[in-house]
């Protein structure tokens, strides 16, 4: 059986990157990741990088995911100085996006860490909003109830909450899986009254480095 974590196991910050892409923009989109903007994170002390397609559910087409040891990292000199001199590959692929969403993500424990690190081949996410007065019962059946539910599933090997500091939704969730099973994309969101807003998609893992 599974543990319970109370400290992240990779990083407590998490930055996550979403959007559409046209046809035609969509060949040079992970060589361009590949080639500029995990490296250029990796050197100033970013974890994994991974970029992935969404193949069931709602959300954006792509989402792509930078680990951080902190918080702090997506808010220190490096990182901002990282985005205020763009390179003039990075400044024309970034207006390219379309419906890009950012998110800038803070770690909430526990969580259910997986034995080794980098991103499962897929996962599930689930971006909500809770109505205010549910807040403090779904934080204690998120960690009493549902997480424990989840110790002894088999296809599920890693999940983690994340609070937004920035971004459309407040409340992040990454659940890492063997492979898709609809049984697994449902159980988060089956009591919809809780919601004020609910997005939840899989996907798959095309890149990843290191």
């Amino acid at each position: 059986m599974r543990k319970l974590q109370h400290k992240p196991g990779n990083g407590s910050g998490l930055l996550a990157i979403f959007c559409d892409l046209a046809s035609v923009d969509q060949a040079d989109f992970r060589p361009w990741l590949i080639e500029d903007m995990f490296p250029a994170r990796q050197k100033i002390g970013f974890k994994d990088c991974a970029s992935f397609n969404l193949i069931d559910g709602k959300g954006s087409e792509f989402v792509t995911l930078y680990e951080t040891p902190s918080i702090g990292h997506l808010y220190d000199l490096p990182y901002q100085n990282l985005r205020q001199t763009r390179n003039p590959r990075d400044k024309n692929y970034h207006n390219k996006f379309q419906s890009p969403q950012r998110y800038t993500l803070n770690w909430v424990g526990p969580e259910i860490s997986k034995k080794i690190n980098g991103f499962s081949k897929y996962i599930i996410i689930s971006r909500f909003d809770l109505k205010d007065w549910l807040i403090p019962d779904f934080n204690i059946w998120f960690v009493c109830t549902y997480i424990p539910s989840l110790l002894n599933t088999k296809n599920i090997v890693g999940l983690r909450r994340f609070i937004s500091l920035e971004g459309p939704h407040k409340n992040f969730v990454i659940k890492e899986i063997l492979k898709p099973q609809k049984s697994d994309v449902d159980n988060l969101g089956s009591e919809n009254k809780k919601f004020e807003t609910y997005i939840t998609g899989t996907y798959e893992r095309i890149i990843q480095i290191p």
